[in-house]
């Protein structure tokens, strides 16, 4: 990785559409170099995960849920709804 001889920033690839050349320009004052073959080696290196290092989730260790049909759950609501407003319209009324 290459930084900035002005501000000392981080320096990324970029291709430039009318050459057809590979610059390296910082992010912050966006000074431009070109770019050598060996600099751009620095920015291809990959690094996999092995499957011990990985953290497990929530997502992943949840079950999924059952579900009923979603349009009994919301007849269902409805008729608990109505059933609670009748009961406070009672309380109110006496």
């Amino acid at each position: 990785m290459k930084f900035c001889p002005k501000c000392g920033g981080i320096m990324v690839p970029m291709k430039d559409k009318n050459e057809d050349k590979v610059y390296l320009v910082c992010r912050n004052c966006g000074y431009k170099i070109e770019a050598k073959p060996e600099d751009l080696k620095r920015y291809r290196g990959r690094e996999g995960v092995s499957e011990e290092a990985k953290v497990l989730t929530t997502k992943t260790l949840a079950k999924p849920l059952v579900r009923r049909n979603r349009k009994e759950e919301l007849e269902q609501a409805k008729e608990e709804y109505y059933e609670f407003v009748l009961e406070q319209m009672g309380e109110y009324g006496e």
